[in-house]
């Protein structure tokens, strides 16, 4: 989930992120960057329904099959994750969701998944960003994230 292919092509083949646990929550993708960062922007792309041909995810796209439906972006303050603003996110059927809001300093940042669709928590991109975009999101990939990081993901290994 952290090879900047939002559209998860490769699903199935270590191109994307699912927990091991069917029907069991939370579930949580982590990143932690080795060092405290400035981020501004976190975006999170979910599975597309149509899993073995997908396009290019825009902002507009939707899931009915295999999205996560309902989690939290966060960020970690140094002793407890604390929510980004507008970070809680309940019923959701978008592929991308693009989270923006004044810098935080933080050395990890996390997506914690409560819900999802078909039993897993599926993720295909977590990316984080210095400074938010100020345009709109082009349906091709815009940039790279700033960021360097080391992805984690718990619990374990992706079963599909």
């Amino acid at each position: 989930a952290n090879d900047g292919n939002r559209r998860g092509g490769n699903w199935g083949a270590g191109g994307s992120w699912n927990d091991a646990t069917s029907g069991s929550w939370p579930d949580w993708l982590q990143a932690d960057f080795g060092a405290s960062r400035s981020v501004a922007e976190i975006d999170v792309f979910t599975v597309q329904d149509a899993y073995t041909n997908p396009l290019e995810p825009t902002q507009a796209m939707t899931f009915s099959q295999y999205g996560i439906t309902d989690f939290e972006v966060q960020y970690w303050t140094g002793s407890i994750w604390q929510t980004v603003p507008g970070g809680s996110v309940t019923g959701n059927n978008k592929v991308w969701r693009s989270f923006t809001f004044p810098p935080v300093t933080t050395s990890r940042v996390r997506v914690l998944v409560v819900n999802a669709m078909g039993g897993y928590s599926r993720i295909t991109e977590l990316e984080a960003y210095s400074t938010a975009d100020q345009g709109t999101p082009a349906p091709a990939p815009r940039r790279r994230p700033s960021l360097p990081a080391m992805w984690f993901c718990t619990p374990a290994p992706p079963a599909t």
